[in-house]
C-alpha cells in the first residue's frame, strides 16, 4: 500500500474557505501561498482558478471561480460539490495564521521526501560519479531550503533597535560600516565593502582587475574569521596560487613558472607558502558555474562557518544562464541580478570582475566611461532630449554640456520621472545608426544595441521586430510638480505605437550620457534605456596610463574611479602597481 505523503486537508480547505468567502486579510494568502503547496489535485485548481480571477481584477468569490472553472475545465460537475463543502467550512479569521503555517509545514516536508527519494535514485546509478552525485544532492536539498517562507514582516522598531547597537558599537570602535579593502584611500571613500552589496570592478584587459580582486581577497582574509571565496571561470587554481606566492613573497610570476629562482627567492616563496596556508581562501574554477552552483557551493561554506567575508567572481562574461541563450542582453541582465539577490541573501559583498567594452581603444582619452560597461547604444547628434516643459533642445555636445534630463521608471501607463543631472555627455565614436519609424511620431536614430521600452520590457534596436510596439511621449503630456521647492516632473500618459520601419542609417559620430541617478531618458519622444549595471551598488574602474603611453609622469600608477555609489560618494583614488608581480599598494604621502 502506498504511504500517503504529508499533507493537510483541513488546512488546504480552510484557506480556499477563507478567498472564497473573501473574508479580511486575505491579501496575506496570496503573498505566501503558491498553487504547488496543495496536495489535492482538486485543491490545486481551484486556487488556480483563484488567481487567475484575481488577475483579472475582479472580486473573488463563489460565482466567479465557479464561472472562470465552467470555462476553463471540462468535469465542472465534480467542482460544485467541492466549491459547496468549502464555502460551508467554519473558519476563523484568527485561525488563518496557523493553518498557513500547517500547509507550508506539509509542503516541505514533502518537498524534502521527493528530494530524499532522488537522492536515493542518484546514488543507486553507477553511471553518475561520485563527485557528480554530490554536486546533484547538494542541488537538490538546497532546492528545498531556498523553498522555506519568511514568516510575517519585521517592525520597524526592532530594525531601529539592531542599527542603533550596530551604530554605537563603531562610534566607540571607530570601526568601517563594511569590510576593510586593505586600500586606505578606497575604504575612506567607500566605508568598506558593504555586506549584501554587488560591487563591480570593471577594466580593459591588462588594466590589473584580477591582480586587484586577488589584492583584495589577500587582505580580506587576512583581517576576517570567515573565509574569502574566489570563482574563477578563466584561470586555473594553480594559476591564482601563483599569483599568490608571487605577490607575497615580491619575487616574479615569471621566475616562479619556470623555477629559475635563487636561493633568496626560495626562502621567500616559503615563509610566503606558510603565511599564505594561514589564511581561509576558497578557490573554485570551474569554468562553466552557473549562479545555481555558486549559490549551492555558498551554502555549504556558510554552513560550516556561519558567514562569509566576501565572494570574488572572475568574470561576469563568461557566466551562462541557459534560460536567456538566446539572448546576451537578457541573459547579462538576469546574471547581474541573480548576482545582487545572492549578495542579499548571504548578507556578503560580492565583487564581480567585468570586461568593459572595446569603445574605450576608439577614443583619443583612453580613460573608461560608465558605458562602456553597460555595453550601451548611441544615439545621433540630431536627437533631442526631453530638457523642460515648454521645450525640447537638441544636442550639440561638441560645444554644449546638457545639464538636466528626466528619467523614467515604468508602471502600466503611467510614468512618474525625477529630476536627474547628467554628469557627462560625450562621443562614443562613429559607428553605423539606424532609424526607427513609428506610426505619426518622429523617427530617432540610434545604433544597433540601444533600448528601447517595448511592451514586453526593454529591447535592443537589432532585436525589435514588426510585432513590436514602441512607447512614445509627447512633450505636451509632461507636467511639472513642484514639491520643497524642487521641481519634478511626470508623464500623465505615453503610449504603445507600432514600429512602421527601421531603416539602416550611415556611420556618424554618435553620442552617450551619464545619468547618475536613472540610466533611462526620453529623446525624440521614446523612451530610451542603456544600462545593464542598475544591479550593482558599486562601480570601480581601473585604468593604467602607461598601459598607453610609456612617456607619462604616472608610471606604475593606477587610477581608480568609483563611478557609480548607490550609497556613497564617487570619486578617483591612486593605488602603485608593481608589474613585476602583479600587486598593488598604497601611496604613502609624507
Amino acid at each position: 500500500m502506498t504511504q500517503l505523503l504529508p499533507n493537510s486537508k483541513i488546512a488546504e480547505q480552510a484557506i480556499l474557505s477563507h478567498v472564497l468567502l473573501n473574508k479580511p486579510r486575505a491579501d496575506i494568502i496570496f503573498n505566501r501561498i503558491s498553487i504547488d503547496m496543495f496536495y489535492s489535485d482538486k485543491y490545486k485548481i481551484i486556487y488556480e482558478a483563484v488567481c487567475e480571477v484575481r488577475k483579472k481584477n475582479l472580486e473573488v468569490n463563489l460565482d466567479t471561480v465557479t464561472d472562470y472553472l465552467t470555462n476553463h475545465q471540462t468535469d465542472t460537475n465534480d467542482y460544485d460539490n467541492v466549491l459547496t463543502e468549502l464555502i460551508n467550512q467554519r473558519t476563523r479569521t484568527g485561525e488563518l495564521e496557523s493553518y498557513l503555517i500547517l500547509l507550508l509545514d506539509k509542503y516541505l516536508r514533502r518537498s524534502l521526501i521527493l528530494s530524499a527519494n532522488d537522492i536515493l535514485s542518484l546514488a543507486h546509478n553507477n553511471s553518475l560519479s561520485l563527485e557528480s552525485v554530490f554536486d546533484q544532492a547538494e542541488k537538490l536539498l538546497f532546492n528545498v531550503t531556498q523553498k522555506k517562507p519568511s514568516l510575517g514582516l519585521l517592525p520597524a522598531s526592532e530594525v531601529l533597535l539592531e542599527t542603533f547597537l550596530d551604530l554605537d558599537k563603531r562610534s566607540q570602535e571607530g570601526q568601517l560600516a563594511g569590510i576593510p579593502s586593505g586600500f586606505f584611500d578606497l575604504d575612506l571613500l567607500t566605508q568598506g565593502f558593504q555586506k549584501s552589496d554587488l560591487i563591480i570592478i570593471a577594466g580593459r584587459p591588462s588594466m590589473g582587475k584580477t591582480a586587484f580582486a586577488l589584492n583584495v581577497a589577500r587582505n580580506v582574509a587576512d583581517s576576517s574569521n570567515f573565509p574569502v571565496v574566489i570563482f574563477s571561470l578563466e584561470m586555473s587554481r594553480s594559476q591564482i596560487i601563483y599569483r599568490f606566492l608571487s605577490s607575497e613573497a615580491s619575487v616574479n610570476n615569471s621566475k616562479l613558472r619556470s623555477g629559475n629562482i635563487t636561493s633568496d627567492d626560495w626562502n621567500s616563496v616559503n615563509r610566503a607558502i606558510a603565511s599564505l596556508s594561514d589564511l581561509n581562501i576558497y578557490l573554485d574554477d570551474k569554468s562553466d558555474i552557473t549562479i545555481a552552483d555558486i549559490r549551492v557551493k555558498l551554502s555549504n561554506l556558510r554552513s560550516r562557518f556561519g558567514s562569509i567575508g566576501i565572494v570574488i567572481i572572475d568574470y561576469l562574461q563568461l557566466i551562462s544562464d541557459t534560460q536567456f541563450k538566446d539572448s546576451r542582453v537578457q541573459e547579462l541582465s538576469n546574471i547581474t541580478r541573480s548576482l545582487k539577490l545572492l549578495a542579499k541573501d548571504f548578507n556578503v559583498p560580492i565583487i564581480v570582475l567585468s570586461q568593459l567594452s572595446r569603445n574605450v581603444e576608439s577614443r583619443t582619452n583612453k580613460k573608461p566611461l560608465l558605458s562602456d560597461l553597460r555595453e550601451s547604444g548611441c544615439f545621433s547628434s540630431s536627437t533631442s532630449l526631453y530638457k523642460s516643459l515648454q521645450k525640447t533642445e537638441k544636442i550639440s555636445l561638441v560645444n554644449q554640456k546638457i545639464t538636466s534630463l528626466v528619467g523614467v521608471n515604468q508602471r502600466k501607463n503611467s510614468l512618474s520621472l525625477s529630476h536627474s543631472h547628467i554628469k557627462s555627455t560625450f562621443t562614443t565614436g562613429f559607428h553605423f545608426t539606424y532609424k526607427l519609424f513609428t506610426i505619426g511620431h518622429r523617427y530617432v536614430k540610434l545604433t544597433s544595441n540601444h533600448k528601447v521600452l517595448t511592451q514586453n520590457g526593454w529591447k535592443k534596436i537589432k532585436y525589435l521586430s514588426r510585432s513590436d510596439l514602441i512607447s512614445v511621449v509627447d512633450k505636451h503630456n509632461l507636467l511639472p510638480i513642484f514639491k520643497s521647492g524642487l521641481n519634478f516632473q511626470t508623464i500623465s500618459y505615453f503610449s504603445f505605437l507600432t514600429i512602421t520601419n527601421i531603416m539602416p542609417g550611415r556611420k556618424e559620430l554618435v553620442y552617450d550620457c551619464w545619468l547618475p541617478k536613472t540610466n533611462n531618458f526620453i529623446a525624440n519622444g521614446y523612451i530610451l534605456h542603456n544600462s545593464i549595471e542598475q544591479d550593482a551598488d558599486l562601480v570601480l574602474m581601473l585604468y593604467r596610463q602607461d598601459y598607453y603611453s610609456q612617456d607619462t609622469e604616472s608610471q606604475n600608477i593606477t587610477d581608480i574611479t568609483i563611478a557609480k555609489h548607490r550609497n556613497g560618494p564617487i570619486g578617483n583614488i591612486k593605488l602603485i602597481f608593481e608589474p613585476e608581480t602583479a600587486s598593488f599598494g598604497n601611496i604613502i604621502n609624507p
